[in-house]
């Protein structure tokens, strides 16, 4: 048996706006409608005021406390670093502190004292003749290049005490002989 080879029918074009698979084509189309509002009251929701008020104020209240919970953590951080950068400056001060004490006990030592003065200061043991000892005059009077020093005066020889007499007050500060 043969078989024939038979043409099969061909598609017919299709027209621009026709549906496909029998649907049929959508158009967008809007409708203007206009309404107007202004003449309707609205009542107020006393209890959803109040929720709204009251979520508000708990989400307001939860940051404050979050915020200074968060604040006082930093601040305790950084009082840490500071209180452990002050124990090493301490540290640092008491270490030049005992470098100190231990240079000037070795500057305190007379024999270095000596050599210090004999070889950097260029100095030398003083003459016989330039020493000078200082004696206690041997009268009540200086001596003439000698200093002289202040004396003490009796409280009856103030500068108060003067005046008063000058005024015509007894020692005792009251008027009369």
């Amino acid at each position: 048996m043969a078989t024939a080879a038979q043409a099969l029918p061909r598609p017919r074009p299709r027209a621009p706006y026709t549906p496909l698979a029998g649907r049929a084509p959508v158009r967008e189309v809007y409708f203007v409608k206009h309404i107007d509002n202004s003449r309707i009251v609205h009542e107020v929701d006393g209890t959803g005021r109040r929720e709204c008020y009251a979520l508000v104020g708990l989400v307001v209240a939860t940051f404050a406390l979050l915020f200074a919970y968060a604040w006082q953590h930093f601040q305790c951080v950084r009082y840490g670093y500071q209180i452990e950068q002050l124990r090493q400056q301490a540290h640092a001060l008491a270490e030049g502190n005992r470098s100190l004490r231990l240079q000037e006990a070795s500057l305190e030592d007379p024999q270095v004292i000596d050599v210090k003065a004999r070889t950097e200061l260029g100095l030398r043991e003083p003459d016989p003749a330039q020493v000078l000892r200082a004696e206690e005059p041997r009268s009540g009077q200086p001596t003439a290049g000698e200093p002289q020093f202040a004396e003490s005066r009796s409280e009856s020889d103030t500068m108060w005490a003067r005046l008063g007499r000058a005024a015509g007050l007894n020692p005792e500060g009251q008027f009369g002989p």
